[in-house]
């Protein structure tokens, strides 16, 4: 039997892979928070002093912010495409593993961007790590819908879902692209991008039209 084979094999319960994401879920949008820190202040009763300390936490604010909203879209899809599968084998559970593993290095470049916000380098790294992470999402999702999706589901799937969700690694490369040129820019645009993708998209048939599904 192939390597390739092997991750084929297993008929293992979806409720142990969506418990070890969601507590890696869990700890990444904690650790966003952690980098939210005003420095000592030299006169502790001085509001002047504390409210440029707040100003100048306002890019990491940012930074947290985005990186949050794209996390929570993240978990919010990983919980609507482990739901069509009928059970897990072992290529979805080592996919969902490079995929998690993807979501626990999202802090670094978050905290890099809010720390460095200026340097063009840093905010491009940021939209680079999150386009990789789409990728990755694309990729569990597609096997998932080639391997693994509940027969009773598959007609309801656009056939074109994963073309339409290169939509995002393409945004996040463009803001990664446009940091060169203007920072604020790629802030606007890794800002925006999440918002396409805030909740899934339900398929009707080739009659029907996409809808916004929200309770998945």
């Amino acid at each position: 039997m192939g390597l390739l084979d092997r991750f084929k094999r297993g008929e293992l319960r979806l409720t142990r892979i969506e418990a070890l994401s969601d507590g890696v879920f869990a700890i990444v949008l904690t650790l966003l928070v952690l980098e939210l820190k005003v420095l000592p202040l030299k006169d502790h009763a001085s509001v002047s002093e504390l409210a440029h300390q707040l100003v100048e936490l306002m890019p990491k604010f940012l930074s947290w912010l985005i990186s949050f909203i794209i996390v929570c879209k993240f978990w919010l899809n990983h919980h609507h495409i482990l739901a069509l599968a009928r059970h897990a084998d072992y290529g979805l559970v080592w996919l969902n593993a490079i995929f998690l593993m993807g979501q626990a290095f999202i802090p670094f470049p978050t905290a890099l961007m809010g720390e460095y916000w200026h340097n063009p380098l840093a905010v491009s790294i940021f939209g680079m790590v999150f386009a990789v992470n789409t990728l990755l999402f694309l990729a569990l999702q597609a096997y998932i819908l080639r391997r693994l999706i509940k027969p009773d589901l598959a007609a309801r799937q656009d056939p074109h879902a994963i073309v339409k969700g290169f939509i995002g690694p393409a945004s996040y490369l463009v803001g990664a692209a446009a940091a060169w040129a203007s920072v604020y820019a790629a802030f606007v645009v890794y800002a925006l991008t999440p918002l396409f993708y805030i909740t899934p998209w339900q398929y009707r048939g080739r009659a029907g039209k996409r809808i916004p599904k929200g309770s998945d």
